[in-house]
């Protein structure tokens, strides 16, 4: 070697040692004694620079180091200029004695593992030019001794720990051209005086817990041309309530005040918010409000980002117009915007979202050049032909709506779509076999129409499409699709709540990438085919509401995370791999399902081993239990006809008729049946089904309807009757002690206590549970009028149960019709052509009685104009989505129930009365 090592070498040799590994040996490879240079200086060691005999730089950026050092190591570089290490695993503490580097200009540790606060003496190096500790996890708050980097023009500390205040300091860094500061945890106002920093051009301190009054003269004055406050919690001065902003200085390029408190309009008195040289404006996710400004003078704005805020009127043309604006991105989603957009002309704008507000009318008949076209949950009603003459549209969502008609079989504009989206509007017709045209769509959702026909199996085959959504339409027939010699790209399928059947699909195993397959709600049947092993990716299967049998496949991938095969007809053992998911996933239905060592106590779990022991035994029991059962059934009915045959002979008083019940039956605004004391009896008449006119006077023996429907004879304290009087349909009378509504006008004595309205509800839960579970069939027409409080426990009794597999169509239709109007109607129900009650719009009924025994009002109550609540569920899902929950109890139960109890069950009932059947 010739000469002894140098300082600057035994430094940097001490600094090897730290390190643990080095995936390309850039450093452990060339880092040794024998290729020191004659003048001391290692310059053919990697990532060194030497200037003459002593090394100036040293850089090791991105290469993957593990390493634990001592920075301070590194002031033995007594020229050591640039020290680069960033995007690395370095571990350490920032060094104590940062005044020793001397010559230091350039530091970039940023990207690392540093922990720890920064020295108290951080400023003393006057020579250092630019600085970034940026995404490590320093701590505390910046000493005020920044204020001593006199000669700092970049200071980078984002994405880090520090907290505290913003050091006030910092504005004495008249050389400062870029400071981000942003994403720590930084509280209390923004120091004044940034404004005065006439080199500062890039200000970033977003992603922080800044609060406080925006400072106005900061955006005024500065000279910045950069300025992102966004994810904070800055508010508005008093001055700024009724103008947001006296004006932008004209330096600014970019301005993001996004997602604070920020209130106020963008214009005042008629005056125009005025917009200087402003390229990027974003104040999305604030609280402002008014009438939006023309921007009739605003030449370079580029990107505008407007939305979730409270802005109302109609969206200014000129924003949209063909030769005013350089725009390309247009963002006013989630506000309160009204009125129609006929058509978007402008020649630069890529991007257009204006989901979530309030906007009528039919789509434009024009879309300009937009590329991001976004349109969804409004009120945009008409058909789709007016798409025929929009652009080059790669993403398009118009879902939420009210569209209806069919999906055009056009082709030309939509070459480079490549996601599209209709759901939840009332389209209808096939599907559109165009739609296998399109060579870059990768998600398709249609789902929430109702689109009728068969299924386009090309679709499974599309090489770009990634997810498939059609659920909940009225598609049918059977899915007959073999394998593909191709290798589909679909990652998602949904095709559940249709009218699919056939066998399952043996071509769903060559969907090698799909990662969820749902099928759940169809007529499918057979059994299972061993082939589903093939899909190794699939992580979440539902099955559920089919007809499938036989066993479950032994080789279903171990990948699946959810997985839901209840409600079929399956058999068999549980397999292993499958026995780590809950009995919800098998039961109900399946009771040939055995579940091995399923939980003690459980109702749905099956014996396993035991089963096969004593089998004549258990037949006997099983037959002599049966013919028990079916005696005394028959014993049953056999009394009930007779009696009823002997009470129907029975002439009726001339003063009894159905209008006189109806005329002297005092209203009960609560809708549930009540009787008063035990000498008058008070009886409510309900018209049930619509049969022919002219019918002779017949009694009807709806207890051997009943008994054939559902196995069981109704309540005692019911009567039928049929005649002409009637108006031709089956009227119910029923007898109740008392109302569980709360109190309210026309109601006498004091309202229902808490413990009371609780036992109502898990007496109606029980009685549902019953139906759906034990005999398998849904009320059909669940309201509070027919639950029935017997006794002075007021024990609930859950009546008129099934009367719709009595009933014709219409009668069915207008019974719906009759819940729809009362409030109980699931919104399912309303959007089909031919409603079916089932076990889930129950569920939402339910759900509305629970809200109705918590709030003390009626379904009906609430209605257009408080608050903009429509009914019942729209008010109280209102106030929750607000964080005002408490406001909807009924003030009379607070003092006994509390806030949490009332809170939990305020969460059931919304639960159980959420507007998508698919969550209940």
């Amino acid at each position: 070697m010739g000469q002894l090592p140098s300082q600057d070498i035994l430094a940097l040799l001490e600094f090897k040692k730290g390190i643990k590994h080095d995936p390309t040996g850039y450093v452990l490879d060339s880092w040794n004694d024998e290729s020191i240079d004659f003048n001391g200086c290692p310059s053919s060691w990697n990532g060194i620079v030497c200037n003459g005999g002593s090394v100036a730089g040293v850089v090791l950026d991105n290469l993957g180091l593990s390493a634990d050092v001592d920075l301070s190591l590194f002031s033995n570089l007594t020229m050591l200029i640039k020290l680069s290490m960033s995007n690395n695993s370095i571990t350490g503490k920032f060094p104590n004695n940062l005044g020793d580097f001397k010559s230091l200009e350039y530091l970039d540790v940023s990207d690392n593992l540093f922990s720890s606060p920064l020295p108290l003496d951080f400023g003393n190096v006057g020579s250092l030019q630019n600085l970034s500790l940026a995404g490590n996890n320093f701590s505390g708050a910046v000493p005020d001794s920044i204020s001593g980097l006199s000669s700092i023009q970049s200071l980078d500390l984002s994405r880090n720990s520090f907290s505290g205040t913003l050091p006030s300091s910092l504005r004495k860094l008249a050389n400062l051209v870029y400071l981000n500061l942003s994403l720590n945890g930084f509280t209390k106002e923004i120091p004044k005086g940034f404004e005065l920093m006439q080199k500062l051009e890039m200000l970033d301190l977003h992603g922080n817990m800044l609060d406080g009054d925006l400072d106005a003269e900061l955006l005024l004055f500065t000279s910045a041309v950069h300025i992102d406050f966004s994810q904070n919690l800055l508010v508005s001065s008093m001055s700024q309530q009724q103008k947001f902003l006296p004006g932008v200085s004209l330096t600014i390029k970019y301005l993001n005040l996004s997602h604070n408190q920020l209130t106020g309009s963008l214009v005042s008195g008629g005056e125009p918010q005025v917009f200087g040289n402003l390229q990027v404006f974003d104040l999305s996710y604030n609280q402002l409000s008014g009438e939006l400004p023309g921007f009739d003078f605003v030449y370079e704005l580029q990107v505008l980002k407007l939305s979730n805020n409270r802005f109302g009127g109609f969206v200014p043309n000129d924003l949209l117009k063909g030769d005013s604006l350089v725009l390309t991105e247009l963002d006013l989603s989630g506000n309160k915007l009204t009125g129609p957009i006929s058509m978007i002309t402008s020649t630069t704008l890529r991007v257009l979202n204006l989901s979530s507000n309030r906007l009528s009318g039919e789509l434009p008949l024009l879309t300009g050049t937009c590329a991001v076209l976004d349109l969804s949950k409004n009120q945009f009603e008409g058909n789709l032909t007016r798409m025929l003459k929009w652009g080059n549209i790669e993403y398009l969502d118009l879902s939420q709506n009210h569209l209806t008609g069919s999906i055009p079989e056009v082709t030309a504009q939509f070459l480079r779509l490549n996601y599209l989206n209709v759901s939840h509007n009332s389209l209808v017709s096939p599907l559109p076999k165009v739609i296998v045209q399109f060579p870059k769509l990768s998600i398709l959702d249609l789902s929430y129409n109702q689109l009728e026909g068969p299924f386009l199996i090309p679709l499974l085959t599309l090489p770009t499409l990634q997810e498939l959504h059609l659920e909940s339409n009225l598609l049918n027939g059977s899915i007959d699709f073999f394998s593909s010699s191709d290798e589909p790209n679909l990652r998602v399928l949904d095709l559940s709540y249709n009218r699919f059947d056939g066998y399952f699909p043996d071509g769903f195993a060559s969907l090698i990438r799909l990662q969820a397959l749902c099928l759940a709600g169809n007529n499918f049947s057979g059994s299972l085919p061993t082939s589903m092993s093939g899909i190794s990716s699939l992580s979440s299967l539902d099955i559920s509401q089919n007809h499938f049998t036989g066993p479950l496949p032994t080789n279903l991938p171990n990948s699946l995370a959810s997985f839901n095969a209840s409600y079929n007809d399956l058999s068999g053992v549980v397999p292993e791999n499958l026995r780590k998911f809950p009995l919800s996933s098998f039961y109900p239905g399946n009771s040939k399902l055995d579940f091995p060592n399923a939980p003690p106590g459980s109702s749905r779990g099956h014996p396993g081993r035991n089963s096969n022991r004593k089998p004549i035994r258990r037949i006997i029991i099983v037959v002599v239990t049966v013919a028990c059962v079916l005696a005394m059934l028959i014993v049953i009915l056999l009394a009930i006809f007779i009696y009823y045959t002997c009470i129907s002979r029975r002439p009726l008083p001339e003063h009894f008729t159905n209008e006189n019940i109806r005329r002297q039956a005092p209203q009960n605004p609560s809708g549930f049946g009540r009787r008063e004391g035990a000498g008058g009896l008070v009886v409510s008449a309900k018209d049930l089904m619509t049969s022919q006119k002219g019918s002779s006077f017949e009694i009807i023996s709806p207890d051997e309807k009943l008994a054939a429907i559902t196995g069981f004879s109704p309540s005692k304290n019911s009567h039928f009757s049929w005649s002409p009087e009637s108006g031709d349909s089956v009227s119910d009378f029923c007898y109740s002690d008392k109302s569980p509504s709360a109190d309210r006008p026309g109601r006498k004595g004091p309202p229902l206590s808490w413990t009371q309205r609780l036992k109502i509800a898990v007496d109606v839960a029980r009685g549902l549970n019953y139906l759906h579970f034990d005999r398998a069939v849904p009320h059909g027409n669940l309201k509070a009028s027919n639950i029935l409080l017997d006794g002075p426990d007021l024990n609930a009794r859950v009546a008129d149960y099934c009367f719709h597999r009595l009933m014709t169509q219409a009668g069915t239709i207008e019974q719906i019709l009759d819940t729809g109007v009362l409030g109980y109607r699931a919104p399912e129900l309303a959007a089909s052509r031919k409603p079916l009650p089932s076990f889930k719009s129950d569920v939402y009924a339910f759900g509305v009685i629970l809200l109705e025994l918590l709030t003390g009002k009626c379904a009906g109550d609430v209605v257009s104009g408080e608050d903009g609540g429509i009914d019942l569920t729209d008010w109280v899902r209102l106030r929750v989505t607000e964080g005002r929950g408490p406001d909807c109890f009924d003030a009379a139960l607070m003092p006994e129930m509390g806030t949490p109890a009332a809170e939990r069950g305020l969460k059931e009932s919304v639960v159980a009365a959420v507007p998508h059947s698919i969550v209940r």
